[in-house]
């Protein structure tokens, strides 16, 4: 009979610890902590979301706390181990950010352009009233100003152009009709109120508009890439 009780016994104590391992172990599986980056870039891990700084709060990360059974010595090695890994990660996009930016930056310096013999058309955005048009513009440092053919005059539908003289290639003067453009555009420059010349192109067919002169290209570090068939603009 005592035999039959303590083996009774045995079994209930069996099953008190079975049931308080049960209850003890959702804790562990569902600790967390919460990962934050301070104004010095450093990412922080804390176990409660109140240790957080208010101005952190919409960037923080929560974790499933997977070291929770581990010494305190062990699980501060482990969890520096996982602050180098994301802290490497982090500077690697970081760096990739950077090199696209760069790239971009480089690629917004560059205009394509198209080489004729001695000639060099650059393409050019024109705006005048609320209208806007695209021209090819051979690069004249002898222009004194911006020179269009009549066809694009017509396309920016300019009405009040007034007579004036300028001198184009070569030192020759002219007397034509002149325009003050909203604004021209090449590459990455806009300039704004730029006057231009309104000439009729005479002669056989050629693949570009007109002029761009002096007015624009004044101010304006470039060189050109003739294999590459590029205009490089510098700071």
């Amino acid at each position: 009979m005592d035999a039959l009780i303590r083996m009774i016994w045995k079994h209930i104590g069996y099953c008190c610890f079975l049931l308080s391992v049960l209850c003890f172990l959702p804790s562990i599986c569902s600790a967390e902590f919460y990962r934050y980056t301070d104004k010095d870039g450093r990412m922080v891990f804390v176990d409660d979301i109140s240790k957080i700084p208010p101005e952190h709060l919409d960037q923080i990360r929560t974790y499933k706390e997977q070291y929770d059974n581990l010494p305190e010595e062990t699980k501060a090695i482990l969890m520096d181990r996982d602050r180098n890994v994301e802290a490497s990660q982090r500077d690697r996009i970081r760096g990739e950010e950077n090199a696209l930016r760069e790239q971009k930056q480089q690629e917004k310096n560059l205009t394509n352009i198209v080489i004729e013999g001695n000639k060099i058309l650059v393409p050019v955005t024109l705006g005048h009233d609320g209208v806007e048009t695209e021209a090819m513009l051979v690069l004249d440092t002898g222009a004194t100003i911006i020179a269009l053919h009549r066809e694009i005059a017509d396309q920016l539908e300019i009405k009040d152009a007034k007579k004036a003289r300028f001198r184009v290639v070569g030192g020759n003067t002219i007397e034509t009709d002149v325009v003050q453009l909203s604004y021209v555009k090449v590459g990455p420059h806009l300039k704004e109120k730029l006057h231009a010349g309104i000439i009729d192109h005479q002669g056989v067919a050629v693949s570009y508009n007109g002029l761009l002169g002096m007015n624009f290209l004044r101010g304006l570090a470039y060189s050109i890439d003739f294999d590459n068939q590029v205009i490089k603009w510098h700071q």
